[in-house]
C-alpha cells in the first residue's frame, strides 16, 4: 500500500539528549581523575621522603627474593637425560580426621558434660561408630596408586636387557 524502505529502518532521538552536554561532562570526568592522580602522586612523594631508606632496603630484598625465585623455577623447568631415570614419588598426605577417638577424648576431657556417665557413654558409641576397623580388606588391583614403588620408573640396565634379549629374537626369527 505505501512504499516502505527494505529493511525497515528505526531511528529514535531521544527528546533530552545534549551532545554538548555530553562532552563537557566526559571532559570534567577526565580531568577529575587526572588530578586524583597528581594528588595521589603528591602523597606518596612526601611519604616517600620520610622513609626513603627503608623503601629502598624493602624494594632490594623483594628484587632479590624474585629473581631468586625466577631462577629456582629455570632450574626445575629444565630437563636432562638424567630425568629420565630419576626416582619419582607419589606425593604424601598427612590427613588427620577430626572425628577420630583421640579428638572425642579431648573433647570429652574439656567438657563439664561429659563428666557424667551418660556423656563418656555417648562418646564412646561415637568413637566406635566413626572407628575404622582393625583389619581392613586391601583389594589388589593390577596398578594400585597406594602401592609406594607405583611411580618408580624401571631401571636403565632392565629396558637394556629387555632390548637387547628382543634383538636377540629379532635375529632368530629373521636369520631362519
Amino acid at each position: 500500500m505505501f512504499e516502505v524502505e527494505k529493511p525497515r529502518k528505526f531511528h529514535y532521538e531521544p527528546r533530552f539528549y545534549d551532545p554538548e552536554k555530553e562532552k563537557w561532562e566526559a571532559l570534567k570526568k577526565k580531568y577529575a581523575i587526572e588530578q586524583e592522580r597528581k594528588e595521589k602522586l603528591q602523597n606518596s612523594e612526601e611519604t616517600n621522603g620520610e622513609s626513603n631508606g627503608e623503601k629502598d632496603d624493602l624494594a632490594y630484598f623483594e628484587e632479590r627474593l624474585r629473581t631468586l625465585d625466577r631462577q629456582k623455577r629455570q632450574q626445575s623447568s629444565r630437563l636432562s637425560w638424567k630425568d629420565l631415570f630419576r626416582k619419582r614419588e607419589m606425593p604424601t598426605f598427612n590427613y588427620q580426621p577430626r572425628f577420630s577417638g583421640q579428638g572425642a577424648v579431648r573433647q570429652s576431657e574439656t567438657s563439664d558434660t561429659a563428666a557424667t556417665g551418660q556423656g563418656e557413654a555417648a562418646n564412646d558409641e561415637l568413637t566406635q561408630k566413626y572407628s575404622q576397623p582393625k583389619h581392613r580388606i586391601k583389594i589388589h588391583r593390577r596398578f594400585d596408586i597406594s602401592d609406594p614403588d607405583y611411580m618408580k620408573p624401571i631401571s636403565g640396565t632392565k629396558i637394556i636387557f629387555y632390548c637387547f634379549l628382543v634383538f636377540i629374537l629379532l635375529t632368530f626369527i629373521f636369520a631362519f
